[in-house]
């Protein structure tokens, strides 16, 4: 389930991205309209490479990432604000949105006899389960994950996704779909 909820994450600032990447170059597609097939290749190849990638970070630290303790915390404000946040307190994570001063909280574990840190930006730190790769500098907060994860007696994982998670799962569907179905279209258009 992991990776099918990392890969189906809806992500506001990669649909920013994917509008800017649409509308900055034409310009240069006026210029030259050979080129427009190439833009919805790129954003669809770039897209699923960070998706990938996010998701084998996320894989590795479930499969060998170790809870650690927290050493310390340091909290300063950074301006206010409303957004959406996950915040969590132990294995138990809320989500929503809030309003208020946002706060940045650098938070100093130990691992494997290294002194390690992790910023997470957002509500302050209270008491997240953080979990580190002992021999890479991998960490994340549980809230990190679009789900909530629960550590069974047999030291196996337990996921449970939100229902809400399927409206952006279907929105970020239909925006690779679209993606594709365009690149598909404008190769078939100009190229050939």
């Amino acid at each position: 389930m992991v990776p099918v909820t990392g890969m189906l994450l809806w992500d506001w600032r990669e649909s920013y991205v994917v509008l800017l990447a649409l509308v900055v170059p034409g310009v240069l597609i006026l210029q030259f309209p050979v080129l427009v097939p190439v833009i919805p290749l790129v954003l669809v190849a770039v897209g699923l490479g960070v998706r990938v990638r996010t998701v084998a970070g996320w894989w590795r630290l479930l499969r060998s990432g170790e809870v650690v303790t927290v050493d310390g915390v340091e909290e300063s404000t950074d301006g206010s604000g409303t957004v959406r946040v996950a915040h969590a307190t132990g294995w138990r994570v809320e989500r929503g949105w809030f309003t208020g001063a946002l706060t940045d909280s650098t938070i100093t574990y130990t691992i494997a006899e290294q002194e390690r840190s992790l910023a997470l930006r957002g509500l302050p730190y209270t008491s997240g389960m953080i979990l580190a790769h002992p021999s890479r500098p991998d960490a994340v907060c549980v809230s990190a994950f679009p789900f909530d994860l629960r550590l069974r007696e047999n030291e196996r994982w337990s996921v449970s996704i939100a229902s809400t998670f399927w409206f952006g799962a279907l929105a970020t569907a239909a925006l690779y779909a679209a993606l594709a179905c365009g690149a598909v279209i404008t190769v078939r258009n100009t190229w050939f």
